[in-house]
This record gives structure tokens, C-alpha cells and sequence, in this order.
């Protein structure tokens, strides 16, 4: 069944070095209140394989490339200052997709480092927006189902990872 992308996410908090480093349970907060979201995951590279015996052009898989990735959504001075008082430091980052905005659809989650600026004003009869500039440390992963997200209603989320021991 389709969703709408009402209520897409992306949530972060500060990174620990200690424990499980697939381990992102914890409590987040809500990166910006977006208005786009990149795609966590890019297509790979393809590698041409074609020798001089092949008729047509044939490639391989190649490694996926890990760009920047920009997070647009409306100035807010607690986000901005949220992120940037952040920066330098590594956060785990949460991407979620579903319209109950717990990523019910899809979960991706990766390890980065993130700024947030001020876009550039256009004209007049506009509302500000802001950039969230997330650099990828590590290669996001599709968790879907490994990890439970609980929205607490106060602008934090609750994630768990599913079957936990005790």
C-alpha cells in the first residue's frame, strides 16, 4: 500500500562511542521540521566490464557514493541552534518514511555530522528556510524493522531496538 510523504522524518541525537555501534536506541530529537528530504541511500556506481569480445556494453555494481546531504525546511531558531551546537561532533541519524511519522514504511539509519545555515532570502513575501547539511560517516542501513520509534509528543522520539535483551 502507498503512503503519503506527510510526517517523513529525520531525527538525531549525539553519538556514543560506548556500547554496540549498530546499537541506535536512544532519545532523538526532530533534526528541522523538513520540507525535503534526500534519499539516505544513493544508487551505486556501475563499473564497465565490456572487453573487445562483447558486442553490447556491460557493467558491474560498484560502490555506492555517500554525498552530502542537504535537509531543507523552515528557519526555526531551535532547530538551527539545536544543530549547530552539534556541530563538529557525530550524531546517529534516524530517516524516517510513513505518514504516522515513525518511519512505519521505512527506517534508515546512519552515523554523521551535521550544520545548519540560514538559505538565502529571494525576495520579498517569502518565508525563510534553512539547510541542514548532514555529511554521512558511516553507510546508511534500511532498519525497518530492527528498531521501534515511539514519537513522545514534545518533539522527542523514543527508538528501541526491537527484541532487546534485558
Amino acid at each position: 500500500m502507498a503512503t503519503t510523504s506527510y510526517l517523513a522524518r529525520v531525527i538525531f541525537k549525539e553519538h556514543s562511542d560506548a556500547g554496540d555501534a549498530t546499537d541506535f536506541s536512544g532519545k532523538y530529537n526532530l533534526l528541522v521540521k523538513a520540507k525535503s528530504i534526500p534519499s539516505p541511500a544513493a544508487a551505486p556506481n556501475t563499473v564497465e566490464s565490456t572487453t573487445l569480445e562483447d558486442d553490447t556494453q556491460t557493467f558491474e555494481m560498484g560502490i555506492r557514493t555517500a554525498d552530502a546531504k542537504e535537509i531543507t525546511g523552515n528557519l526555526e531558531k531551535e532547530y538551527l541552534q539545536a544543530v549547530n551546537a552539534m556541530r563538529g561532533k557525530k550524531i546517529d541519524i534516524f530517516h524516517l518514511y510513513g505518514s504516522q511519522g515513525i518511519g512505519e514504511v521505512a527506517k534508515y539509519a546512519y552515523v554523521g555530522q551535521a550544520t545548519a545555515t540560514p538559505n538565502d532570502v529571494g525576495g520579498v513575501d517569502e518565508i525563510l528556510e534553512m539547510t541542514v547539511t548532514v555529511v554521512p560517516n558511516t553507510a546508511a542501513v534500511e532498519c525497518t524493522d530492527d528498531f521501534t520509534v515511539a514519537d513522545n509528543g514534545d518533539g522527542t522520539f523514543t527508538v528501541s531496538k526491537v527484541n532487546a535483551e534485558a
